[in-house]
C-alpha cells in the first residue's frame, strides 16, 4: 500500500505543492500542529506516524505523552522497537480513551512522518515520506482543507482494515466523532503565521551557513573565519552571545572569537574566555553536545541563562567550542537549531584543520627542517621588509654573517649526527640571546644570517660577541667547544641596499676567519678591522642603539 504521503499527492495533485525542507524543519513543522491541539486543549481526533530515531529526548517523549491524554482519541503508527511504545503504554488512563499504539507491518511505512487533526473546530495534516537516498531533506504537503483531510482519514482506515482489522471499528468510530463541522479561521491563520516565521527562520540560517562556507572558502585567514562564523550565528539564532574557543596548536595561543547581541545581553566580554576555557577542559575528556533550556522561573544570574556547547571535532580529536546563549530565560532550544549548531561546528573544524595545515605547510617552506631557522628564501624576503622599514621610519638595520669554524673537522671527527647536533644547538643560542624582532636564518651549510632591525653597528657588535661566547660553552663530546665566527655590516653606514649589505657581512666575516676565528668584525673598519677576544673585551661596554 501507497505511503499517505503518495496517497494524497495522487488525489489531491493540485490543492498540495509539495514544499522541500530538512528533517529538523518537517519535525518542527510538526510541533507546530500539535501545539494547535495542546494550547487550545482540543479533544480533537490526532493520528501520527513517527520514524524511528535512535533516541527519543526527554522533551519529546513528554509532549507525545501530553497529547495522549486529556480524553484524546489519539493513535500512532510506531516501529515495535520504539521507546515511544512503552512511554504510551505506561499512561494511566482516567478517560475512557486511550492512546492506540499500531506497528508498523511494511517497510515502506517504516520512513513515514504525518500528523493528521480532525476536530469540530479545525482539521489539519502534514505527510512527507523520509528519503533513504538524500539524508538531508524531504518533501512535505500540508493542509488545513476538510476535504483533503476527509481523505487522509478515508486512506487511514482502508489501511487499518487491511493491516491491523482489530483496530478498524475503534477508528472508524473516532473518524465519525470528530469529522469538523466549521473551520475555525482563527486557528488556521495561527498556525499559517508560525510556520512562514519557520520557513523564514529556517531560509535565514540556511543563508547564514553559506556565508560561513563562502567565508571558509574564499580566505585562508583563521581570524576572519572565526570572526564570521560568531557573528552568523549569534544573529542567525537571535541569541545574545555566540562564543568561540580553538585550542592551542603547535606555538600558536588559544583563540577565542564571540558575538555579542548588544549591551543588553547581560553578559560581560571578559568573562567568556574564562568560561570556554573552562568548558574545553570538561570537553576534552568528554567531547559531546550540552545545552540548557531555560524555565519561566530561572533566577538573574547568568549562569541560569539557556545555553548549547557544541564541541569541535576532526579526525576524532577535539580542538575547540561552540557555545551560543539567551538572555531569555524561557528559551526552549528547537531541534533545527541544534542542527544549525552541528553543522557549523563540523564547517568550522574542518577548516581549522586546513587552516592548521596550511601553517605547517607555509612553515615547512620558509623555514630549515633541521634548525627551526628561516631558510635562505624567507630571510631574502624578511630582509627586503626590514629594509623597507628602516627606510621609511628613518633607523638603523644591522646584517650579521656567522660561521662555525672547524665545523668541517667537527663532521669528519665525530660524524655528521654530531654535526647536526651541533646546528640545532646553535639555533637554541639564537633564541636564547637574540631578541623577538631579531630574524635567524640558515644561509646554507654552518653558516647563519642574523638581522638586527633598529640596531647600529655598536650595539649589533655587543650582541654578536654576548652570541660568540655563548656558542663557545656548547661542547660536543669527542670534539670539544664550538667557536663561531661573526661579520657585521649596517645598513645605511656600510650599505645602502640588500646585495650590499649582505656582500658586506660576508667580508667582514672572511676577515674574521682570516684573523684567527672565534672573533666578530665590523666592516668598513681600517683594513678591515678585526678584534679579537682580547680586545673585544673593551668594546663591551659601548652603548647598544637598539
Amino acid at each position: 500500500m501507497h505511503s499517505l504521503f503518495d496517497a494524497l499527492l495522487a488525489q489531491h495533485v493540485r490543492q498540495l505543492a509539495p514544499v522541500r525542507c530538512a528533517h529538523s524543519t518537517i519535525a518542527q513543522l510538526h510541533r507546530y500542529f500539535e501545539e494547535v491541539v495542546l494550547e487550545n486543549n482540543l479533544n480533537a481526533l490526532v493520528i501520527e506516524s513517527l520514524p524511528l530515531v535512535p533516541n527519543r529526548s526527554a522533551r519529546e517523549t513528554a509532549r507525545v505523552r501530553q497529547l495522549a491524554r486529556s480524553g484524546r482519541r489519539t493513535f500512532f503508527f510506531l516501529n515495535p522497537s520504539d521507546s515511544l511504545n512503552e512511554s504510551l503504554d505506561s499512561i494511566s488512563h482516567n478517560t475512557g480513551f486511550n492512546p492506540v499504539l499500531l506497528p508498523h507491518q511494511a517497510h515502506e511505512h517504516a520512513n513515514e512522518h504525518f500528523v493528521v487533526i480532525a476536530d469540530a473546530r479545525f482539521s489539519a495534516l502534514l505527510a512527507t515520506v523520509r528519503n533513504e537516498v538524500s539524508s538531508d531533506d524531504d518533501e512535505v504537503v500540508w493542509s488545513f482543507e476538510p476535504d483533503v483531510v476527509y481523505s487522509a482519514l478515508e486512506y487511514l482506515m482502508a489501511r487499518v482494515r487491511a493491516e491491523q482489522p482489530y483496530h478498524a471499528s475503534s477508528l472508524a468510530n473516532a473518524v465519525r466523532t470528530s469529522m469538523p463541522k466549521a473551520t475555525s479561521l482563527q486557528l488556521t491563520l495561527g498556525v499559517m503565521t508560525k510556520l512562514a516565521l519557520l520557513l523564514q527562520e529556517q531560509a535565514g540560517r540556511e543563508i547564514a551557513v553559506n556565508r560561513i562556507a563562502n567565508t571558509i572558502r574564499d580566505s585562508l585567514e583563521l581570524g576572519v573565519i572565526l570572526q564570521k562564523t560568531v557573528s552568523e550565528v549569534g544573529a542567525a539564532l537571535n541569541v545574545a552571545c555566540c562564543a568561540l574557543r580553538v585550542e592551542a596548536q603547535a606555538e600558536v595561543e588559544p583563540l577565542t572569537y564571540s558575538y555579542f547581541a548588544g549591551d543588553e545581553a547581560k553578559l560581560e566580554q571578559s568573562e567568556v574566555a574564562k568560561q570556554l576555557e573552562l568548558i574545553s577542559l570538561a570537553m576534552a575528556k568528554q567531547p559531546e553536545l550540552s545545552m540548557r533550556d531555560g524555565s519561566d522561573d530561572a533566577e538573574s544570574e547568568s549562569e541560569t541563562f539557556p545555553f548549547v556547547v557544541v564541541p569541535l571535532i576532526v579526525h576524532e580529536r577535539f580542538i575547540g567550542v561552540l557555545k551560543v546563549t539567551d538572555n531569555d530565560p524561557a528559551r526552549t532550544w528547537q531541534d533545527n537549531e541544534i542542527l544549525l549548531l552541528r553543522t557549523v561546528a563540523d564547517q568550522v573544524a574542518v577548516a581549522i584543520n586546513h587552516a592548521a595545515l596550511f601553517a605547517q605547510t607555509e612553515r615547512q617552506a620558509l623555514t630549515d627542517p633541521l634548525t627551526g631557522c628561516y631558510n635562505r628564501r624567507s630571510f631574502e624576503m624578511q630582509l627586503d621588509r626590514e629594509l623597507q622599514m628602516a627606510v621609511r621610519l628613518h633607523q638603523p638595520l644591522s646584517l650579521l654573517m656567522l660561521d662555525l669554524d672547524k665545523f668541517k673537522e667537527l663532521n669528519d671527527s665525530v660524524g655528521h649526527d654530531a654535526g647536526d647536533s651541533a646546528l640545532r644547538q646553535l639555533a637554541d643560542c639564537f633564541r636564547e640571546e637574540l631578541r623577538g624582532v631579531d630574524t635567524a636564518s640558515r644561509f646554507g651549510g654552518d653558516e647563519f644570517a642574523l638581522i638586527l632591525p633598529q640596531a647600529y653597528s655598536e650595539g649589533a657588535f655587543i650582541v654578536a660577541d654576548r652570541l660568540r661566547r655563548r656558542i663557545h660553552e656548547v661542547k660536543i663530546r669527542g670534539f670539544g667547544r664550538l667557536a663561531a665566527s661573526i661579520g657585521i655590516a649596517a645598513f645605511p653606514e656600510h650599505a645602502s641596499s640588500r646585495s650590499e649589505l649582505i656582500v658586506a657581512a660576508d667580508a667582514a666575516l672572511y676577515s674574521a676567519k682570516r684573523a684567527g676565528r672565534n672573533r666578530v668584525a665590523i666592516v668598513d673598519l681600517p683594513g678591515p678591522e678585526t678584534l679579537s677576544p682580547a680586545n673585544q673585551d673593551s668594546l663591551s661596554n659601548l652603548p647598544q642603539s637598539i
